[in-house]
């Protein structure tokens, strides 16, 4: 009996650090981004994608970005220096940060002289994160802090000049659950090709809610299979089954990007089977900025917590239960 009860409330704690690693994967389900390399985007394709995006509102807010490698910026007042990643954008910032400002605001268009850090790097220089208006020397400039990010990633990022290049474009889409394929059609065709990387948070979401609910319906369509004697348990579980399984599928919305028109198209599953693990191995070995790299390690999370529960069902739950 002790160890039903322990076995049950682990279970049920692990569904809840799951469902929690779901809620905040789906707060990225909206986030596309495609790379290029260094210097390949002009800085007319963000009034391209604006002018495309006026008709059909695919995207809400977008923004160009370019890499500008490590530098140092330093505080006169204190004479500390930080080594960060300089970025250089141009648009809504939020469309790649999310909501990891954590002080002041974004910076707007036409400003020059300002800039976001992130928040360690933020004590580290000036040994206080009260800093919004406070001045510091990037590249031989005086930048006034406009905004902190949320992260431990060394970072600055800076408004672009006029007639920049950029190495990538990042846009959240309008609705998050709408394609993702038409949202990278359209951002492609904005900069005029294809890009060397994408990055779908729909892809994330969905793959850790499929795999968090169909596992699942299997637990309960085996002891349907297993009670088949007793006809009304039997089929109480099967529908429980079909019912955890339609829950599943409604919440990851795989939608017409992962579901083809008739289910024996086997070329469509394996393209796209090939298609999704390469933007997965992409961003795994490629993670430009933090709200990436939280959204990728949310997955992980995700999935290895999944795994967890299922050998529990599998493996320990025949043992607590008696092999029932």
């Amino acid at each position: 009996m002790k160890r039903t009860v322990i076995y049950f409330l682990f279970l049920t704690a692990l569904n809840l650090l799951i469902i929690t690693r779901l809620y905040s994967l789906f707060s990225y389900a909206d986030i596309t981004a495609v790379a290029y390399g260094k210097g390949e985007v002009a800085e007319s394709a963000l009034t391209r994608l604006a002018r495309e995006n006026e008709s059909e509102k695919i995207f809400s807010e977008a923004v160009l970005w370019k890499a500008e490698g490590k530098v140092p910026i330093s505080f006169s007042g204190t004479g500390r220096e930080q080594i960060v990643s300089l970025y250089r954008v141009k648009g809504q910032q939020s469309a790649v940060f999310g909501e990891m400002l954590e002080r002041g605001r974004y910076f707007t268009e036409g400003e020059r002289n300002v800039c976001l850090l992130d928040t360690e790097t933020a004590r580290t220089i000036f040994g206080s994160d009260n800093v919004l208006g406070l001045e510091v020397d990037v590249e031989g400039k005086r930048l006034a802090v406009a905004g902190l990010l949320l992260g431990d990633q060394p970072l600055c990022v800076v408004p672009a000049g006029d007639g920049a290049e950029y190495d990538g474009i990042a846009a959240k889409k309008a609705e998050r659950m709408s394609s993702s394929a038409a949202a990278f059609g359209t951002l492609e065709a904005s900069l005029g090709n294809v890009g060397q990387q994408r990055i779908d948070g729909h892809l994330y979401y969905m793959t850790a809610c499929l795999f968090y609910f169909l596992p699942a319906a299997g637990c309960f369509f085996w002891a349907g299979v297993r009670e088949r004697k007793k006809r009304i348990i039997a089929l109480l579980y099967l529908v429980l089954s079909a019912e955890v399984m339609i829950m599943g599928i409604g919440f990851a919305s795989p939608g017409s990007d992962y579901l083809p028109s008739y289910w024996s198209d086997f070329d469509f599953f394996l393209q796209c089977f090939t298609e999704k693990r390469l933007q997965v191995k992409g961003l795994s070995c490629h993670q430009e900025f933090v709200s990436w790299q939280r959204m990728f390690g949310l997955w992980r999370q995700a999935l290895v917590l999944e795994m967890m529960a299922v050998v529990l069902q599998v493996c320990v739950h025949p043992w607590v239960t008696g092999g029932r």
